[in-house]
């Protein structure tokens, strides 16, 4: 296996600025034109000044009321990144960030993390600034780290002849997902080997499983049998029980369910009578539920549970559709 440019034996956020200062870093050592290009994409074209001589990355720097993650800094410019995993930073202490800056040059705040601040919440972060710091042009961004992503993509869409600049990207995506620094659960599908229960399943829209499996997040659920996914739904709620066949008893540990769901599952464990106990039930919606044929073309069958980002499969400009989504991977292969 090849060994990443990026640590990922650390969690700290410091270890994730570094990552994401080496990255930039890297992108500017392979060539000086890929660097200007990401943060034309990052500021849609904004930040001219910033291009013109070569940028020095440090990182941890104090200054009054806090220190700065990451920092980024050419002549007449400066980009501060303050990181934070999977949260929102204080404003309060976004705003402490413009001591950092100096006048008659082109600033920039970065906020990184895999939560977003709202647009309203942006205008408004940047209109303290302006209020604070009259005198300093500060331009604040919220970026997540699949931002950083897709423009460095985009880079390479543009200069796929660059070998070492698909390895950046490989190593650099890999380690946001691996850290859990990018959330695709949106576009996650989890499908599950179903064999002879193939029937009880379609028939009731219902899976069940031991409470443990399936520890990621996903949106979407297929139903696996005979080497094809052959349905697609979400998942209308998930119900934690035990069920006694002898005597057609149901034991729900789990809460938030309606009627009618617990209904469902009992009449359906009435019908298969076999003894349930530690595991959970996928309740699946008997109307948002589609037959479809995403096959495997590699040889043998799964002998577990397999996620996919839809993404990687197909491509159609609304992922939320999943009739759309079932007809799609109809004519997609997997191996």
């Amino acid at each position: 296996m090849r060994i990443s440019q990026f640590q990922k034996y650390s969690q700290k956020e410091n270890t994730v600025t570094n990552n994401v200062l080496l990255m930039l870093s890297r992108l500017n050592d392979l060539d000086t034109s890929y660097y200007r290009s990401i943060i034309e994409r990052i500021n849609e074209g904004s930040d001219r000044q910033h291009h013109n001589s070569q940028p020095i990355f440090t990182q941890q720097r104090g200054i009054k009321g806090g220190v700065i993650d990451g920092q980024i800094e050419v002549k007449s410019s400066k980009i501060v990144i303050e990181t934070k995993k999977n949260s929102k930073e204080s404003v309060s202490k976004l705003i402490k960030y413009g001591e950092a800056f100096k006048k008659n040059s082109e600033n920039q705040l970065w906020h990184l993390s895999a939560v977003k601040f709202e647009d309203d919440e942006i205008l408004a972060i940047n209109k303290k600034l302006q209020a604070k710091y009259p005198d300093v042009k500060i331009q604040f961004n919220s970026l997540t780290f699949y931002d950083l992503i897709e423009n460095l993509e985009g880079i390479y869409d543009e200069n796929k002849y660059d070998k070492e600049l698909n390895l950046l990207l490989e190593d650099f995506r890999n380690y946001c997902f691996e850290s859990n620094l990018v959330s695709n659960e949106e576009y996650k599908l989890l499908f599950v080997p179903t064999g002879f229960s193939y029937s009880w399943n379609k028939k009731h829209k219902i899976y069940y499983c031991p409470i443990s499996w399936h520890s990621q997040k996903f949106k979407f659920f297929g139903l696996y049998n005979w080497k094809s996914v052959r349905t697609i739904s979400e998942i209308e709620t998930v119900v934690i029980a035990d069920y006694n066949a002898e005597n057609d008893e149901l034991i729900v540990h789990s809460k938030g369910h309606t009627v009618g769901q617990i209904e469902r599952l009992k009449n359906s464990l009435t019908e298969l009578g076999i003894n349930h106990e530690g595991l959970k039930y996928y309740i699946l919606p008997e109307d948002e539920f589609y037959e479809t044929d995403f096959k495997k073309v590699s040889r043998g069958g799964i002998q577990g549970y397999r996620y996919k980002d839809l993404r990687d499969c197909i491509e159609i400009d609304d992922y939320n559709n999943t009739k759309k989504i079932a007809e799609e991977l109809k004519k997609a292969t997997w191996s």
